[in-house]
């Protein structure tokens, strides 16, 4: 690749912006931008609506986090060292959940301190 003119390089560094703009605001989407003697694409998946680290439940559970994945958007009971949280399981993850409480208060519950849980 030669040398770019001022217009080229100007261009090149909206197209960065854009770039990175596009990452930043958690929209899939594929830019190009043609210019004279040189190409930019940029193709950009951001992972759609799965989280990477949220796996998918088996058919029967054998782990604690397959009972979990199992019971999201449930009503449950867990029960910990510190106490028993209950709510609405909302989100689990490959170390904890989160539990949305009658008052609408989140809970994050390590799942390495869970004790039992069981569904309401």
């Amino acid at each position: 690749m030669g040398n770019l003119t001022e217009s080229q390089a100007n261009l090149l560094r909206l197209a960065n912006q854009l770039s990175q703009g596009i990452m930043t605001s958690g929209v899939d989407s594929n830019v190009s931008l043609d210019l004279p003697g040189l190409d930019v694409d940029v193709d950009v998946d951001l992972g759609g609506d799965t989280p990477p680290d949220t796996p998918t439940p088996p058919a029967t559970p054998d782990t604690l986090i397959e009972v979990l994945l199992r019971l999201r958007n449930e009503q449950v009971e867990i029960t910990t060292p510190f106490g028993t949280v209950t709510g609405t399981l909302l989100v689990v993850r490959s170390d904890y959940v989160v539990v949305v409480e009658a008052s609408g208060a989140q809970v994050l519950v390590r799942i390495e301190k869970i004790e039992l849980v069981s569904e309401l």
